[in-house]
């Protein structure tokens, strides 16, 4: 039994500039650093970054559980991520805090042991993972300079946000951005679940000709998924409907999508979206990792879970630019579309 130390910090960081999405326009994001110490002195750090209009507890139930936070340790090293899940299940109905606290416990016991998060969990990755760039709701004029600019800069996948309340301006967006990025580039739309499953069944229809990767979350719930799924060429993807290894299940057990976006922050952490990660493969679905607007701190708990899903799509991990954070190197810069990882 080793019981644990905690410190946090609270901090609010302003993003250069809003990102607006169908559903919200995200101009900061707010969270706690967590510093876990153990009674060998060993050191452990992750964030808990709360986002509740994307499926989160909120930012008071985080500080609540805080103030209030008291945990021992009993780790079975031979069972590592299913006794870690022990561990935090009086965590589970906060997924932020959960995975904050799983990120500070692996990075603790790697500190305590010399190693890393993947040689930890036993798991294999890349040399390198491939990243997508995001363009949010913006101008016609701008989305093109934009998309331009993310193809001289590497990037062979972007994800262009729509749901705008004129279908026609998204139209008119991605036949833009197709223009201008040619053929071969990859272009994944997401709607934040704005669309009714009739309006996404005429809108997924008359983009079908450009070529799209998958639709990301166009329906609200899985219902509306298992209606559209075969109405559309346009392969759909479930990110807000999983929200729980439960959620992930259900979509898998029914095929509602091809595709699931998972957010270890939304989700508890590494260990519960590795685990829905594998139930996805073993029913032959893909499985894209996706930030949600972490700091650095809580950015790296993100590459090292795609980086253990182990696949050769492109993950949304390219946030870093939105925020100043020079006082913190980031370990996993994006390097044209890639995050190399060789020797982490």
């Amino acid at each position: 039994m080793n019981k644990l130390e905690l410190t946090y910090t609270p901090y609010s960081l302003q993003l250069k500039k809003p990102f607006q999405t169908s559903r919200t326009i995200i101009t900061e994001r707010k969270g706690f650093i967590l510093k876990l110490k153990s009674q060998t002195s060993a050191v452990g750090i992750g964030e808990a970054a709360p986002l509740p209009d994307f499926g989160s507890e909120t930012y008071e139930e985080d500080e609540k559980a805080l103030e209030n936070f008291n945990l021992s340790l009993r780790i079975d090293f031979e069972n590592l991520e299913e006794s870690l899940e022990e561990n935090l299940n009086d965590y589970n109905s906060l997924p932020s805090l959960r995975c904050g606290l799983e990120l500070a416990i692996l990075n603790l016991i790697c500190n305590e042991r010399e190693t890393t998060i993947p040689v930890l969990l036993k798991r294999n990755y890349p040399e390198s993972i491939l990243v997508n760039a995001v363009i949010g709701l913006s101008t016609l004029e701008k989305v093109g300079e934009a998309a331009s600019d993310l193809i001289q800069k590497g990037f062979t996948t972007i994800k262009v946000k729509v749901g705008r309340d004129d279908f026609e301006e998204d139209l008119k967006t991605i036949k833009k951005i197709r223009e201008t990025v040619g053929d071969n580039i990859k272009i994944r739309i997401d709607a934040n679940a704005k669309w009714e499953k009739y309006e996404a069944r005429e809108y997924l229809k008359r983009l079908e000709s450009y070529n799209i990767e998958y639709a990301e979350q166009p329906v609200k719930d899985l219902n509306d998924f298992l209606f559209l799924k075969d109405k559309t060429k346009i392969p759909l993807a479930a990110d807000e409907s999983i929200r729980s290894f439960k959620d992930a299940e259900e979509c898998v057990t029914k095929k509602a999508a091809s595709f699931l976006i998972l957010k270890p922050m939304m989700l508890g952490g590494i260990i519960p979206t590795l685990k829905i990660a594998d139930l996805a493969k073993d029913n032959e679905i893909e499985t894209v990792i996706t930030s949600s607007f972490e700091t650095i701190i809580g950015r790296v708990g993100i590459v090292y879970t795609a980086a253990l899903v182990n696949n050769k799509l492109a993950h949304g991990l390219g946030t870093a630019d939105y925020f100043d954070e020079d006082e913190i190197t980031d370990p996993f810069p994006v390097s044209g579309r890639k995050i190399l990882l060789k020797n982490r």
